[in-house]
């Protein structure tokens, strides 16, 4: 599909005048200009029927889409009659949006806060397939000329681009956000690192997160989890119980799920001493162990054919409260039968049934 390129906008009396184009039109093609918006806004906020109107030959065959550019700004005070009004250009004109018109409205929405609307104006530009560098400079004049208060269009960018699929898209425009001090909110970054993880992106992962605490974002604990998950995955263990560590010294809000995430890691990688001194450690930071760190250690230790040690890790959490999962118990019993412990085996799951856990056949 052809992008129509923004050319120029024109602010009301309340703001100022701008253009969108290096190019300077003449001092006639300007006032020409000025008196179309002015009744092209005249129509838009009158009693008179739209469609009569842009049934006007010369109303249809004049209007550009940097007129239409220039109307949403005269109406950012109200930012659901720009909608009405840009939505039935495109439903019933039949009319090809600049992008930028689509980038000044996503602001204004999101302005007032009426993030529904702007979340299905994003879902329509993406699926014209336009670059992100171009959908992001669009974004970034009209928020500037428009002197937005709210960086939030451009997370909505960035959460558009993750639901669409297109992960990478959505780091060319964070890249981007941070070179221009946007910074991003938390839950953004949360979403695009874990995005990242899914598709195995791990170094991408761990640069975006410097990128962005260097320019201030302070990340969550599900933040930080993606990078020790990552550092993990690309069995960086060293890397990954230092970066913990920075992230304590750094004072970030750190939660049990980063360490639960540290302790997968290394019990994956055989490394389960190492992550009991992990839980060993909790109640020095002022956490507990929970479910899921009892059980990630206990199928460590089966990992590692220590079944006793995962015994002893088994009866603890029981002690505590915790109910454990179907493949810890399954995991001790069959390890402890092909050692031939049969009776403890045996009473693992008597024991099981105790705690409520469902049957296994033994």
């Amino acid at each position: 599909m052809n992008i129509t390129l923004p050319r120029r906008v024109l602010l009301n009396n309340h703001s100022f005048l701008r253009t969108f184009s290096s190019s300077p039109l003449s001092k006639l093609e300007d006032q020409n200009d000025t008196r179309f918006v002015s009744l092209l806004s005249d129509i838009v906020r009158g009693n008179q029927s739209w469609k009569l109107a842009f049934n006007d030959p010369s109303i249809s065959s004049t209007l550009r889409p940097h007129h239409v550019e220039q109307l949403l700004i005269r109406t950012l005070d109200d930012s659901k009659l720009a909608l009405r009004f840009f939505n039935f250009l495109g439903l019933h004109k039949s009319f090809n949006h600049s992008t930028t018109s689509f980038a000044i409205l996503v602001h204004a929405l999101v302005h007032q806060k009426l993030f529904w609307p702007a979340n299905s104006l994003l879902h329509t530009l993406l699926l014209r397939g336009s670059e992100p560098k171009f959908v992001f400079s669009c974004f970034l004049d009209s928020h500037r000329k428009c002197k937005f208060l709210s960086n939030l269009g451009f997370d909505l960018l960035v959460q558009s681009y993750l639901q669409n699929r297109r992960v990478l898209d959505a780091v060319v425009v964070a890249k981007l956000m941070l070179e221009n001090k946007l910074l991003p909110e938390v839950r953004t970054l949360s979403a695009l690192l874990n995005g990242l993880l899914r598709i195995r992106r791990f170094i991408m992962v761990l640069e975006l997160f410097d990128e962005s605490v260097n320019v201030g974002v302070r990340p969550d604990s599900y933040t930080c989890s993606a990078v020790i998950r990552s550092l993990c995955d690309l069995k960086d263990f060293s890397k990954a119980k230092e970066k913990v560590w920075w992230m304590e010294v750094n004072k970030f809000d750190l939660s049990i799920v980063t360490y639960n995430v540290l302790i997968h890691g290394l019990c994956k990688g055989d490394r389960v001493s190492e992550a009991v001194e992990v839980k060993r450690s909790l109640s020095e930071k002022g956490l507990k162990a929970d479910l899921v760190t009892y059980c990630t250690l206990v199928l460590g230790f089966c990992r590692v054919q220590q079944f006793e040690a995962g015994l002893q890790l088994f009866n603890e959490m029981i002690e505590l409260g915790f109910v454990p999962s179907e493949a810890v118990v399954s995991g001790l019993v069959d390890g402890l039968r092909k050692q031939g412990k049969v009776d403890d085996a045996y009473n693992l799951v008597v024991q099981k049934g105790e705690v409520g856990c469902r049957d296994i056949l033994f």
